[in-house]
């Protein structure tokens, strides 16, 4: 099934200034080439129950999102009060990491070679 038939759901949310959240985690968009969706909804926030975990995300206030980076996205969310959503319900996985995080750490230091420092041994040899 082609991904553009599957049927669509509009959601309106609100908010009462820009600095309240949203209550939502978005993830994907063109430049991960995945499709944006929903990742995570908070409990008691302006989307509890209107949206949730998985939903393919298909417009933005009227705006096509197929073609959305996940930083226009973004910026077309965080600067609006009331946010006009179109989605595809359940549609998407939301991506988990498959292991834990890896650290990095710097290797050991780098051997000095002992010829470069010249040094002398017990026995006053000295080592090249």
């Amino acid at each position: 099934m082609e991904f553009s038939l599957i049927p669509t759901t509009p959601v309106e949310l609100e908010r009462s200034s820009l600095d309240q959240s949203w209550g939502f985690r978005l993830q994907g968009g063109t430049d991960f080439r995945l499709p944006l969706s929903i990742k995570k909804v908070i409990s008691n926030s302006p989307s509890h129950n209107k949206i949730h975990p998985g939903d393919a995300v298909a417009f933005i206030d009227g705006q096509d999102a197929s073609s959305m980076t996940h930083n226009d996205a973004e910026n077309l969310i965080r600067n609006s009060l009331r946010l006009q959503l179109v989605v595809r319900r359940g549609q998407l996985n939301t991506i988990r990491p498959t292991k834990g995080i890896v650290k990095f750490n710097a290797g050991p230091n780098p051997r000095t070679n002992s010829a470069l420092n010249n040094t002398v041994t017990q026995n006053n040899y000295r080592r090249f």
